[in-house]
């Protein structure tokens, strides 16, 4: 049974998060450093989320450092599932625990939890994301209102893809990113939404600024020089 934990305030409305316990049903490499988890629990079954909301979990053996979140990249709350992608980098608590994670192992989360959720009135959406925050844009791309449209640019290391995407998606590097938003097209009714590493995201959310875009979400998933808080986040300043 689902463990009601409280309630947050997402896009103008109350949802409950609870208590999930999970289970690892399959794991499948999407591209060398990507890992998509298929979770499987009674407690997803029913379970409502919109595109954008993540699951705070709380990571095996790692009790010092506190819980990690991850986007929901799509769940079916008839079948009782829920997938994540997680990059794999090489250290931090949970990619080490994805990296390793095996069908059958067992997780705790709390979820859903987020709120940064997509403009219904908007009419064009564009999303800004590195590697870490990839998949909350697909999933926010695959759930665009009808007739919205939706452009996103992607960085990675290299410029080139981590996953297959349809629509209007770019890749790029982090030095191209820049000139790339100065030239985007920024028609009436555009809603933005920035995620990522903390100097990535400052640095977009001022060229969109200057461009006078006054419509933007953003979030910092991380940070270079300092690891991530025991909520999941980077450390409050």
């Amino acid at each position: 049974m689902r463990r009601p934990v409280g309630s947050e305030l997402f896009g103008g409305r109350l949802a409950d998060c609870v208590y999930l316990d999970l289970s690892v049903r399959a794991v499948n490499d999407i591209s060398p450093r990507l890992r998509s988890i298929t979770f499987e629990s009674p407690d997803l079954v029913g379970f409502e989320w919109q595109p954008g909301q993540d699951i705070m979990f709380d990571v095996p053996g790692a009790e010092s450092v506190g819980r990690r979140r991850y986007t929901i990249r799509r769940a079916d709350p008839l079948a009782g599932t829920a997938d994540v992608e997680v990059v794999l980098h090489g250290h931090g608590p949970f990619g080490n625990w994805a990296a390793a994670t095996v069908p059958g192992d067992r997780i705790e989360g709390i979820g859903p939890r987020g709120a940064q959720l997509l403009h219904d009135d908007a009419t064009h959406h564009l999303f800004v994301a590195d590697e870490s925050a990839v998949p909350a844009t697909m999933a926010m791309l695959e759930g665009l209102p009808p007739g919205a449209t939706g452009t996103a640019w992607c960085v990675t290391d290299d410029g080139t893809a981590t996953c297959p995407a349809d629509g209007d998606v770019h890749w790029l590097t982090a030095g191209e990113l820049a000139g790339a938003l100065a030239a985007t097209p920024l028609p009436d009714g555009t809603a933005a939404y920035v995620n990522g590493e903390r100097s990535l995201v400052r640095d977009a959310v001022t060229v969109l600024q200057g461009r006078g875009l006054e419509r933007i979400a953003s979030k910092a998933y991380w940070r270079r020089d300092r690891a991530n808080a025991a909520h999941g986040e980077p450390p409050r300043e």
